[in-house]
């Protein structure tokens, strides 16, 4: 199938799943490298994804134990390192200008704030694509055969997308910072040429 064809089919899916709400832009998105991971109760699954909901082998299940047990030991170690480093973290944060710590700073507002919906869906790995509703903002799981709605928020609560030019960025890539109305934000690594459409699309981020 050709990209054409691809992309065809991904926004049909997109669209069922959306019941109703049309598209105005979809953007292929990945979770950004710097982005704090959700803690693991939050941690989201998928009935589309490949692998999300697949049964492991008998030796996956032994490694998978193993491993478990090794982090189980060490985890007391990695509390401990990181008690002793947070004095120095903090000291360098503060050191930074307000402006910097702003940019490094990828994520704001809490788990339970809209951007820590939007976080905790971007945390599995898999297609992924945020859509741009006439009433509604979304972030979708992209399987074989349909997608699955992972994040939803009406498109009155995002205050507006940030091209984040301090980031490394080409026509084809680019972070971008949805700020909300809760004040909250998060950063997404966007892909594809689109990207450059979604922040004339919603209002410009009041900082």
């Amino acid at each position: 199938m050709t990209s054409a064809g691809v992309e065809a089919a991904v926004r049909t899916m997109v669209t069922t799943a959306l019941r109703g709400d049309p598209v105005t832009h979809l953007q292929p998105v990945v979770r950004h490298s710097q982005a704090p991971k959700p803690p693991k109760q939050r941690r989201p699954r998928s009935r589309v994804l490949p692998g999300a909901g697949s049964q492991l082998s008998g030796g996956q299940r032994a490694l998978a134990g193993v491993t478990g047990f090794f982090a189980w030991l060490t985890d007391p170690l990695h509390f401990l390192g990181e008690l002793l480093l947070a004095p120095f973290r903090g000291l360098r944060w503060l050191c930074r200008g307000k402006e910097k710590r702003r940019r490094n700073k990828r994520f704001a507002g809490g788990w339970d704030s809209t951007a820590g919906g939007l976080g905790t869906a971007m945390y599995l790995q898999g297609t992924r694509v945020l859509a741009l509703g006439q009433r509604q903002v979304s972030l979708l799981y992209v399987g074989e055969h349909e997608a699955e709605v992972a994040w939803s928020t009406p498109r009155e609560e995002v205050t507006g997308v940030e091209f984040a030019d301090w980031d490394p960025y080409n026509e084809q890539r680019a972070t971008l910072r949805w700020h909300f109305r809760d004040g909250s934000w998060y950063d997404v690594t966007a892909r594809g040429a689109g990207w450059q459409q979604l922040p004339d699309a919603l209002p410009s981020p009041s900082r």
